[in-house]
């Protein structure tokens, strides 16, 4: 993986081409990641897909370690299921 300072970019925009299929580069804004650039194959709705993917699950990974964190991974679930009641009739 390479990383590409958004500088770079504007100055050279090129260096985005130089990302190879399979490879990945990191554009930076200030030394900070910003973005990911990721080389598009033959099929761009599979690499969409597994992009969208790989982020749904990260994004479930944190709701789970935040539930276990708060405790909430342990509610029994006549309490989860008064809580979906709640939260539906407030709709």
């Amino acid at each position: 993986m390479r990383f590409i300072s958004s500088r770079e970019i504007r100055s050279n925009p090129a260096r985005l081409w130089e990302v190879r299929e399979g490879d990945e580069a990191v554009i930076t804004v200030n030394g900070k990641p910003r973005a990911i650039v990721v080389a598009v194959g033959e099929d761009l709705e599979e690499t969409l897909a597994s992009v969208r993917r790989a982020r749904a699950a990260s994004a479930l990974e944190k709701i789970r370690m935040q539930s276990h964190k708060s405790g909430l991974d342990s509610l029994p679930d006549q309490e989860i299921d008064a809580e979906i009641r709640k939260v539906r009739t407030g709709r």
